[in-house]
């Protein structure tokens, strides 16, 4: 049952059909609550989804990046975590 709620939620388009729908997909995003993927060569390239959802996915991702900077932080506290030395780019892709 959650298998096919699921699968009713979203579709693929592909690009060419999607530049004359933007408007009907904008919609279904907005207001059906569904996830469009816009497809290139029968690949997913993009989604189309709700600003609301976007938003959540943007504060899921803050909230990673702080409970990653926390971790850093707690190990170089703890000693745990040190510097390390970073390998720079070869001169010849650097110099371009």
């Amino acid at each position: 049952m959650l298998i096919m709620y699921i699968m009713s939620m979203s579709m693929d388009i592909g690009l060419t059909d999607a530049r004359s729908a933007l408007g009907d997909l904008a919609a279904r995003a907005e207001y059906g609550g569904e996830t469009v993927y816009l497809t290139r060569h029968g690949r997913r390239a993009a989604a189309v989804v709700s600003a609301g959802t976007a938003e959540l996915l943007e504060q899921v991702e803050d909230l990673l990046d702080t409970t990653a900077v926390a971790e850093v932080q707690a190990k170089l506290a703890a000693g745990t975590e040190g510097r390390r030395r970073l390998v720079s780019a070869p001169p010849s892709q650097t110099a371009r």
